[in-house]
């Protein structure tokens, strides 16, 4: 009987550091069927900026890659902070390996990261095993939840979509959209990208949510990367766009990148309105999937398919920074107990040193207990003793 080989973790923190692996990578993608576009190393480097370098872990079992492990650490002024973060707000992005792979591969990727610098790890995953891994030297929170997602699926008909949706929301679309043309405002179905980026730098000074700068560049360089990239609007009478909206195409699924809106005219829905127009254009155009990157907007996404979502808190247990985690940690749960504000940076320190429901807010499990309608299962464990990585 042969013996297993014993498992290897590198890590890849530059562009260079990829090539030698992208050909096993882009196999195993192929080889499991994974359409995430977040597990392609080139999707993945176009985030990576001053502020976020990549922390990826690749796992090999003698010269077969099983699985790699997406991460980032954030650095200020170029200065490196030991947080490290893996996945996007629903979890994907995170993790690309066999489910038979999975806890041996994110738990070599934790010893990899957390004996190289890191020392708070924010993994956010959609997990497909169910082991139990132990490590003592770590402080842990691990959420599970069942979150609506960021894919939803589109019918052949924009009517049929219509009645996908809940009555309430599927009457907003519709009066929103008879209001908003009453005003005098239209869908533009094709904007070139300077006019595109006309219309951000205005709506990025009267929308509620302004879009930072590195966000869209991320958006641009992704645009670059695929043919058939959408840029959609709304236009008032006057022709000022009132509302902007990307995103790019991969097979049949659209991904959905920013969105700004006049704040001005937000009586008008016209979030709601813009994202109606445009699932009926992508109708037509035969697009069968919406993917919203980063996660939606209540209005559509509780009616995106459902997917079980995991969040772990990792935390190196001894040490001056878990000390100081700590103390920010107790400051932040007393100024909670006082009904007193807390600086969200305050909170980012004191990474997993939190109390469950402060812990949840920076999830995606908080979106889903909440949202309209819903009715979801939550779970949490912490363990001051191991870490417990195990599905509810």
């Amino acid at each position: 009987m042969t013996p297993s080989l014993a498992l290897r973790s590198e890590i890849l923190m530059h562009a260079r550091d990829f090539f030698p692996c992208w050909d096993a990578i882009a196999a195993l993608q192929q080889d499991l069927g994974r359409e995430d576009v977040l597990l392609n190393p080139l999707i993945f480097l176009t985030a990576l900026d001053e502020t976020k370098r990549s922390r990826c872990v690749a796992c090999w079992r003698g010269e077969e890659l099983i699985g790699v492990v997406y991460a980032v650490e954030h650095y200020v002024r170029g200065i490196r902070t030991g947080y490290a973060l893996s996945g996007d707000f629903t979890g994907r992005g995170a993790v690309l390996c066999r489910p038979e792979d999975e806890a041996e591969v994110v738990r070599h990727a934790i010893h990899k990261l957390l004996s190289s610098g890191i020392h708070a790890l924010h993994l956010r995953m959609l997990p497909t095993d169910t082991a139990v891994i132990s490590e003592r030297r770590l402080h842990v929170c691990a959420l599970d939840g069942l979150i609506p997602g960021d894919r939803m699926k589109l019918p052949g008909t924009f009517e049929e979509f219509l009645g996908t949706l809940g009555k309430h929301t599927r009457r907003n679309v519709r009066y929103y959209t008879r209001k908003a043309e009453a005003e005098g405002i239209h869908f533009v179905a094709c904007l070139s990208q300077r006019e595109f980026q006309a219309a951000v730098d205005l709506l990025n000074k009267v929308s509620i949510f302004p879009a930072d700068a590195d966000r869209l560049a991320h958006d641009e360089r992704l645009m670059t990367l695929y043919e058939g990239c959408e840029r959609f609007a709304l236009r008032a009478a006057d022709g000022t766009f009132v509302a902007v909206l990307s995103g790019f195409p991969v097979g049949d699924r659209f991904h959905v990148l920013t969105q700004l809106n006049d704040v001005r005219l937000e009586q008008l829905s016209l979030s709601l309105v813009l994202r109606g127009f445009m699932v009926e254009h992508l109708i037509k155009a035969g697009y069968d999937t919406l993917q919203f990157m980063g996660g939606s907007s209540p209005g559509f996404g509780r009616f995106c398919m459902r997917q079980q979502y995991r969040s772990l808190f990792l935390d190196k247990r001894w040490g001056l920074v878990s000390i100081l985690k700590r103390a920010s940690g107790w400051w932040v749960k007393r100024q909670h107990r006082l009904g007193r504000h807390t600086a969200d940076l305050l909170m980012v320190l004191a990474s997993g040193f939190l109390n469950e429901e402060q812990l949840i807010l920076r999830t995606a499990i908080k979106p889903a207990m909440t949202g309209p309608g819903q009715s979801l299962g939550t779970a949490a464990h912490k363990d001051s003793a191991e870490t417990v990585f195990s599905s509810r």
